[in-house]
């Protein structure tokens, strides 16, 4: 038994496996099963009306579209197999497409597919979501769409975001909790089977600041935690596996701080279900 083993609670191990050093200014504090705060409703449906405790509104962040120029060289961006890396900031001559601009072009709606009669949160299935073969569609001669990666909010967004959750809390030490199914924590600091032979998810800690620096680097994480909020609870950002927007709840005045935002691109969205 290893001292990370001893440190579990008793019958729980951590399975063999390579991992990643953790990341400057995290650490683990402890896990899901006791600290995951929001509750079971909001993690079964964080994309419905349901709103965590304490929190009085919500609002998604769309995460951002690019297109490259014709004449630009959009590199190592254009190719097929590109490592697992985080999104960061595309080039200065990219243009930025927000997805109403994109629905307002291509005449849809802002709005979802069903998928077993639910409508999708914003993600591929959105028609306002540029296709690989739609950048001449709303920029003429452009052949390259630098589309945002499912599971994570980009480094341009993140770094808009940023600012108004910490003016919104009191707190600078974040927790966050990463999504069952990317299992980023198992890259991290190793999964741990707990002795009913299920995995069991972590709740990591770290500063405000140490965030970004931390997907920026060339190891995991390689996407945003599913779920993260400060110490005092006084908000939460959600962002599912496959997802390209992210959900924020909070405060009325948080939410509102976000929907005014002039380059962040806030969307009130709740799905619907088919009638038939």
């Amino acid at each position: 038994m290893t001292a990370e083993d001893a440190a579990l609670p008793p019958g729980w191990r951590l399975a063999t496996s390579a991992r990643s050093k953790m990341p400057p200014g995290w650490s683990t504090k402890g896990f899901t099963d006791d600290l995951f705060w929001p509750g079971d409703d909001v993690l079964a449906s964080a994309e419905t009306a349901v709103l965590p405790p304490g929190c009085e509104d919500s609002v998604w962040i769309l995460h951002n579209q690019y297109v490259c120029p014709a004449g630009v060289d959009p590199g190592s961006l254009a190719w097929e197999e590109i490592p697992d890396i985080y999104t960061v900031a595309p080039p200065v001559e990219f243009i930025r497409f927000r997805w109403s601009e994109v629905a307002r072009i291509k005449g849809v709606p802002l709005r979802g597919a069903f998928w077993d009669g639910l409508e999708v949160p914003p993600c591929f299935r959105w028609e306002a979501f540029l296709g690989w073969d739609e950048a001449a569609l709303v920029l003429p001669g452009a052949s390259f769409v630098y589309q945002p990666k499912d599971a994570t909010i980009g480094q341009i967004e993140l770094e808009e975001l940023l600012p108004v959750l910490q003016a919104a809390t009191t707190s600078y030490r974040l927790e966050a909790v990463f999504s069952a199914v990317g299992r980023a924590e198992d890259d991290i600091a190793g999964q741990v089977i707990g002795a009913d032979g299920y995995m069991h998810r972590r709740v990591f800690y770290f500063n405000t600041g140490d965030l970004l620096p931390a997907l920026l680097r060339r190891d995991p994480p390689y996407e945003t935690p599913e779920f993260w909020w400060p110490e005092d609870r006084s908000w939460l950002v959600w962002t599912d596996w496959d997802l390209l927007g992210s959900k924020v709840f909070g405060s009325k005045e948080l939410i509102e701080a976000l929907r005014r935002h002039p380059e962040l691109e806030a969307l009130d969205w709740f799905p619907t279900r088919t009638t038939s």
